[in-house]
This record gives C-alpha cells, sequence and structure tokens, in this order.
C-alpha cells in the first residue's frame, strides 16, 4: 500500500494526462518540456534577445574583429597563408558576439526577476537567485 501512495506522489511532476497506472513508466523527458510561456514572459525573453544582441553582441563583435585586424596589418598576429585575415577576423567577430551574451546575462536575469509574481519562470528564477545569493545576516558582524 505505501509503495502504490509513493508512485502516486511521483506522478505530480508528469503530465496531468498521465493516469496513476502509468506512472511505473519513467518519464525521460523534462518536467517543463510542455510547459507555454506567457505573454509577459515572451516579451521579457525577446526584449532580452534583442536588446544582448544589439547592445552588447554588435559592438564587441566589431571591436574584437577591428582590434584583431589591426593586429594582423600591422605585424602583431600573422596571417594565413592560404585564407589570409579572415579566419582570425571571423573567430574574433564570433567571441567578440559569445562575450556580448555573457556580459548580458545578469541584466536579463534581473528582468526575468521582475516578473509579475504569477510567472512560473519569474518565481524559478527569483528562488534561484535567493538560493545563490542570500540576504545579509543582519546580526552577523562585519
Amino acid at each position: 500500500m505505501s509503495g502504490n501512495k509513493q508512485n502516486e506522489e511521483d506522478c505530480s511532476c508528469y503530465a496531468k494526462s498521465r493516469t496513476p497506472a502509468s506512472c511505473d513508466i519513467r518519464n525521460v523527458t523534462h518536467p517543463l518540456r510542455y510547459y507555454e510561456f506567457t505573454q509577459d514572459e515572451i516579451k521579457v525573453l525577446e526584449e532580452c534577445d534583442k536588446e544582448s544582441f544589439y547592445r552588447r553582441c554588435v559592438p564587441f563583435s566589431t571591436l574584437f574583429a577591428t582590434i584583431t585586424y589591426a593586429a594582423i596589418k600591422y605585424g602583431f598576429l600573422n596571417r594565413n597563408p592560404h585564407f589570409g585575415v579572415v579566419p582570425k577576423v571571423i573567430m574574433a567577430a564570433f567571441l567578440g558576439h559569445v562575450y556580448g551574451r555573457l556580459t548580458y546575462l545578469s541584466t536579463c536575469d534581473a528582468k526575468l526577476r521582475e516578473l509579475p509574481k504569477n510567472s512560473h519562470l519569474g518565481n524559478v528564477m527569483r528562488q534561484y537567485y535567493l538560493e545563490h545569493n542570500p540576504p545579509p545576516d543582519p546580526n552577523k558582524k562585519r
């Protein structure tokens, strides 16, 4: 009897269409596989994507590619004998893009934490933030 009750509790993470009889088969997909984002969540995620691209990726890609091209032109880096400056400049632009996305993560994280209280994504982000950045203890002396 207790084993059956345990199976019912394990089913809570599955889609509601599952029956307790099918709980013996473990779901190998992510529990949020069928999660539908709210309009607010979609808006914030699209905003994060656009802002990170235009405010960070484009400037850093341009800067890294320009510096790499100048370094090759003035002899600080060697050009590829077959392809010339192209591989290094493309790699620098790609690294600038990645660096731009990474530097915008904290800003996007803050925007997601500002989602309304009824947002599952906002609640998950707030909970994660509090777990990894606990508020300072007022009783603790420095």
